[in-house]
């Protein structure tokens, strides 16, 4: 027969065990709540775009092309404006739906040009015009997403999000169109607009 005195001295590291054990339960849904919550009250960061315009020599038969690019929240307006109204007053053509707008040329000499944008947490749309001499038949403008980084899976906790996205625009004699994989990057000694 066992006294008490032994019993509870068999007993002791179990109990111990069992401690550690909630201990460690502890600490570690601790550790997730505070990374929960430090995730969340923080604000995210977005990385700053990068427009690449790729033009063709012929792309406004050999004169400078024209081009608008304007933030905005929503691309309604802006795609159902004609082009007049959104060349002369965009302003007041899109309203409270435009959030900034940049202008500039590319030359027939230079085939890249690009433009440097911060992250506008108002736009969360791109809008593209070019000012073609002739608009017959061609595609004068472009509307699409602000460019977002991709959410790397949950496993690859090590990839970390690009410091600078890129999006690219293709202009030739037929108009504009989004190039879907952006493999272009601005040469040394293109100035970049609105940097």
């Amino acid at each position: 027969m066992m006294t008490p005195h032994f019993a509870q001295k068999k007993s002791l590291p179990g109990n111990k065990l069992h401690s550690i054990e909630w201990l460690l339960k502890g600490i570690f849904l601790s550790t997730v709540l505070l990374a929960m919550s430090g995730c969340s009250s923080q604000e995210k960061k977005l990385p700053p775009y990068k427009i690449i315009f790729d033009a063709t020599s012929d792309a406004n038969h050999s004169a400078p092309l024209k081009m608008h690019v304007i933030l905005l929240k929503s691309p309604e307006k802006f795609m159902s404006a004609d082009f007049f109204s959104l060349q002369d007053n965009a302003q007041n053509t899109l309203g409270d739906k435009l959030v900034n707008e940049d202008s500039f040329f590319i030359r027939p000499s230079q085939s890249i040009d690009c433009l440097s944008e911060k992250y506008s947490p108002e736009a969360d749309y791109i809008g593209v015009i070019a000012e073609y001499n002739q608009l017959d038949d061609k595609k004068w403008r472009l509307s699409f997403p602000v460019p977002l980084p991709e959410k790397p899976a949950f496993y690859e906790f090590w990839r970390s999000s690009p410091d600078e996205l890129h999006v690219c625009i293709k202009a030739t004699n037929n108009g504009l169109s989004l190039v879907k994989e952006c493999h272009l990057s601005c040469p040394v000694g293109v100035s970049e607009n609105n940097e």
